[in-house]
C-alpha cells in the first residue's frame, strides 16, 4: 500500500534527497555546535541541577496553617 502511495506521487526520489540533506544539516550543525562549547560553560552547565536554586540567603521555612 505505502509502496502505491509514493508511486503515485510525483518527484518522491526529490523528498527523499531532501530529507536526507535535512537531516545530515541538522546533524553536522549540533556536532559543530556541540564540539565548539567550552569545557568551563559545560561544567557550569553540568553543575547546576546539584546547585540549592534559590535566589536568597535565607533557607525556605514552612508555613504553618492553622
Amino acid at each position: 500500500m505505502i509502496k502505491n502511495v509514493l508511486s503515485d506521487l510525483g518527484g518522491v526520489g526529490v523528498y527523499g534527497i531532501i530529507s536526507i540533506l535535512l537531516f545530515f544539516t541538522v546533524f553536522l550543525t549540533a556536532l559543530v555546535i556541540t564540539l565548539r562549547t567550552k569545557r568551563p560553560y559545560l561544567n557550569h552547565m553540568g553543575s547546576l541541577p546539584l546547585e540549592d536554586g534559590s535566589l536568597d540567603s535565607k533557607p525556605a521555612t514552612p508555613s504553618s496553617h492553622e
